[in-house]
């Protein structure tokens, strides 16, 4: 296997090396997202507020994806940071059999429940059946999403950054093309509207899933023969970080969803709004995303090789690069957010709510990442009960009875507010309890492995 050691070498490089591939395709998949909403925009503005609408069930749909990834990646890194080159063999070929038995079951529970589902949040009359035409499209579907995903995601585990990276973004490119050919009927097709983005999606999913699936097989990580030997007892370690994993990226579409349910009480502008804002918010907020993602295997890695001062060091690097991102963002979204929505859809109070979203919000970036950065901390040892309970407390304690309070006395502008509140006590919570729960497992790991722990740092 052409895996690459996270163990050595600089650790600004390993994590520059890591991030950006990935910031670079998940950043295009963000902006493809994007412009398809300027494509479904043209449309009107119903079929975008089915869009927004359909936006927390994608997210929720797909937790699986990034949740079984979560757990195989966490056992990988640390498998190939001791050196069993097996047992990543055997972590891969089963994560790939339960991705596609648990995407299956998901899909085939939720198409029955999709009117029920979209009236829950607030959609209805036309946007409802709109919504409703797009998801029976887009569910059956959802494998050539999670696939692929969960493939980027054990590659990045032994450190083969790069082509994935270049994989996710030659297919986003891909997308901006195939999009308006089935949505508007370009080239003597018939126009499918916004069914024509749900059609869209599974193409560019089966040829993501084939070159995705390629490298796998290029590295030799799959063991066809063996894909049900040992199966319950790989599904039990992969699950036990994995579950708790998929419950704390659900919390993320029941924000949403609350936020929806909420905004939709004002008008569709202001839910149409709220689907761009938060499209804009994933792609600035991506680079963050992509730096915890690779900080889970850089951490896997060398805590298997017991090298903990790596770990701080990476730590601290991290998190003053979030902090920092954080200001960047709302020195540029404060005062130009509201002209780039203007440039999707110009109506007066879609902008008004953009414009509010943008002076609000982005404040919470940087300690959003750091908490991003300590939850991967938590996974990366194998602990994913602690970020688990950090999102629901967020959500559940913080967030939705903020929301709720502050909407009836400043309506959707208090809204944002909670959002903003909720992100900061997340990052300071995740920081908090992850350097806590950080120097107990060192100190564990220096009576263990006397010989080859290193000091506890203070720095991080």
């Amino acid at each position: 296997m052409a895996v690459f050691d996270l163990t050595e070498g600089r650790v600004s490089t390993q994590l520059t090396r890591m991030t950006l591939p990935f910031f670079v395709g998940m950043s295009s998949m963000i902006l493809a997202s994007m412009v398809e909403t300027v494509y479904i925009g043209m449309l009107g503005a119903q079929e975008l507020a089915a869009y927004s609408f359909m936006f927390p069930v994608m997210m929720a749909l797909t937790s699986v994806s990034m949740g079984v990834g979560v757990g195989a990646s966490s056992l990988i890194a640390r498998a190939q940071g001791a050196g069993d080159q097996q047992r990543v063999r055997v972590i891969t070929t089963h994560t790939a059999v339960l991705t596609i038995a648990l995407t299956a079951v998901l899909s085939v529970a939720t198409l029955p429940a999709l009117t029920w589902l979209f009236g829950l949040i607030g959609a209805k009359g036309e946007v409802l059946d709109l919504v409703v035409a797009f998801s029976i499209v887009w569910i059956p579907g959802l494998v050539t999403f999670t696939l692929p995903m969960v493939s980027s995601t054990v590659l990045r585990a032994l450190g083969i950054a790069k082509e994935p990276g270049y994989v996710l973004t030659v297919t986003s490119g891909m997308q901006l093309i195939i999009s308006p050919v089935l949505i508007f009927g370009l080239f003597g097709l018939p126009a499918q509207g916004l069914v024509g983005s749900a059609q869209a999606f599974i193409i560019v999913g089966l040829l993501r899933l084939v070159a995705l699936g390629y490298l796998v097989a290029r590295e030799r990580l799959l063991i066809p023969a063996d894909a049900f030997k040992g199966l319950i007892i790989s599904s039990r370690a992969i699950m036990r970080i994995a579950f708790p994993a998929m419950l704390s990226s659900l919390i993320g579409p029941v924000s949403m969803a609350v936020t929806i349910a909420l905004l939709a009480a004002h008008s569709d502008a202001v839910v149409a709004a709220f689907g761009i804002v938060s499209r804009v918010e994933m792609l600035v907020t991506m680079i963050l995303g992509a730096l915890a993602s690779s900080v889970a295997p850089f951490v896997g890695q060398n805590w298997g090789a017991r090298k903990i001062d790596r770990i701080h060091e990476g730590l601290s690097l991290s998190n003053g690069f979030c902090l920092g991102w954080g200001i960047v963002c709302f020195a540029v979204l404060a005062p130009l957010g509201s002209d780039l929505v203007d440039l999707i859809n110009s109506e007066p109070e879609l902008v008004e709510a953009a414009s509010w979203f943008f002076l609000i919000v982005p404040l919470g970036f940087g300690l959003m990442g750091v908490g991003q950065i300590y939850s991967s901390l938590f996974i990366a040892l194998g602990k994913p009960i602690p970020p688990t309970l950090l999102s629901v407390l967020r959500t559940v304690v913080i967030y939705v009875p903020m929301a709720l309070l502050f909407d009836h006395f400043w309506g959707y502008i208090g809204i944002f507010v909670a959002l903003l509140l909720s992100n900061l006590l997340f990052g300071v919570a995740a920081w908090a309890w992850g350097r806590y729960m950080f120097r107990t497992e060192v100190a564990h790991t220096r009576i263990r492995y006397p010989r080859n722990s290193a000091a506890v740092s203070e720095t991080n």
